[in-house]
């Protein structure tokens, strides 16, 4: 399943995206840009906007009520049943939506602080925007935050 949140939902969108989901979003993005991009890729549109919503088919769209990102990732997993699948978690690169790639700390010693080298043993970067990520603090932060939204994430 491919999303594609509107320019209301940032916050939902990498929330899908630490969950592994291909999820499109752009900081500004117009209704007719939206509906290209939506049939182009073949996502399910998720919105805030309820004019927006009537022009689009019922099997391709989630109207999001809440405006608590936490509430909004609930209700999308409730209502797409989405199932949760831990090899996915954190596969995607929470800024541009690509599926990160496994790095050797050697070749990223000159872009993270040196201790981040001697304490991680794993890391990942994007192929796009060249992030890297490693389960430091902020990682924990990110599962407990997921885990109170999402029953069963162990």
């Amino acid at each position: 399943m491919k999303f594609l949140c509107d320019d209301n939902l940032g916050k939902l969108a990498r929330y899908l995206r630490m969950l592994g989901y291909d999820t499109y979003f752009e900081q500004t993005i117009g209704d007719a840009e939206l509906l290209s991009v939506m049939l182009k890729q073949g996502r399910i549109v998720l919105t805030r906007d309820s004019n927006l919503v009537e022009r689009i088919e019922s099997e391709r769209r989630l109207l999001i009520e809440s405006d608590s990102p936490e509430k909004q990732l609930k209700a999308v997993i409730t209502q797409l049943n989405l199932q949760i699948n831990k090899d996915k978690l954190f596969t995607r690169c929470l800024e541009c939506n690509k599926v990160c790639s496994e790095v050797a700390g050697e070749d990223v010693t000159d872009e993270v602080f040196p201790y981040i080298i001697k304490t991680q043993d794993s890391f990942k970067r994007c192929p796009k925007c060249r992030r890297i990520y490693w389960q430091g603090s902020h990682y924990k932060d990110m599962i407990a935050k997921l885990k109170s939204v999402i029953e069963g994430l162990d």
